[in-house]
């Protein structure tokens, strides 16, 4: 082979390997590309399970605020009769 042929041949070596390192790297952006996604699908579908969760605890805490709040105003209305009833019976 004369000098040309052979810059010629590896100018074709070159180019070859350029072309292979140009699809790896395409490759692994893919492959990062598609690992960021599913993590972040990941993370979304934890954070609105958490959100969900939240949301029933508060309105579950609501219900038993409420629930407390009559059970204590129901809880004073008798104590203030019995109260009553007994100032009435005293002063007899």
């Amino acid at each position: 082979m004369n000098d040309d042929t052979q810059v010629l041949v590896q100018l074709s070596q070159v180019q070859g390997q350029l072309t292979a390192l140009t699809q790896l790297m395409q490759q692994n952006h893919d492959s990062t590309h598609q690992r960021i996604n599913d993590f972040r699908h990941a993370v979304e579908g934890r954070i609105g399970g958490v959100e969900a969760r939240v949301d029933k605890i508060e309105n579950n805490e609501r219900g038993t605020a409420l629930k407390a709040a009559g059970g204590g105003a129901f809880s004073g209305a008798i104590v203030a009769a019995a109260m009553e009833a007994l100032k009435f019976f005293a002063s007899r």
